[in-house]
């Protein structure tokens, strides 16, 4: 991005690391969605810094919303999402992140493990729920009849 463009861009970026409301930075984190599928380069590294750093449960949803808008585009950041699937005190950022990971492509196979663990073993039904949606919905996109064989091979793969 160049010329005007870039300087939006700067300013997004600028209010979402130090907007000094909440309101600020979750629509500094929207804006970089929406924009984010012609600047991935420089938006999905904020996005993920945000998702794993604010203080705002509201701007790491979002952050993770404007993840899933940019899409395959953002697959650099399915380690993170998985680390908010996991470790995220936040039912609503846990579960975000489990449905996020379902537009990730091929990518997500990386994170099947963990997806599968969430789908077992979280504490809230509604991130076990997701989790599970985003095994049956990637595993045909991943070339796999069932959720059980795309986890069998993934275990298979990491003995290798």
């Amino acid at each position: 991005m160049s010329g005007p463009d870039k300087k939006k861009l700067d300013k997004m970026i600028w209010q979402l690391r130090e907007g000094w409301g909440e309101s600020t930075r979750i629509e500094a984190a929207r804006d970089l969605g929406w924009i984010g599928t012609e600047a991935a380069e420089e938006a999905v590294p904020e996005l993920i810094k945000a998702l794993l750093e604010d203080k705002s449960e509201n701007v790491r949803v979002e952050a993770a919303i404007s993840l899933q808008w940019i899409g395959s585009k953002a697959s650099k950041a399915v380690p993170a999402l998985v680390k908010a699937l996991l470790n995220d005190q936040s039912e609503k950022v846990r579960e975000r992140a489990a449905i996020v990971l379902s537009g990730m492509g091929k990518s997500v196979l990386k994170a099947v493990p963990d997806l599968y663990k969430a789908s077992n073993e979280d504490k809230s039904v509604q991130v076990r729920e997701a989790a599970m949606n985003t095994l049956e919905k990637v595993a045909p996109i991943c070339g796999f009849p069932t959720i059980e064989e795309m986890v069998k091979a993934n275990n298979a793969s990491k003995k290798k």
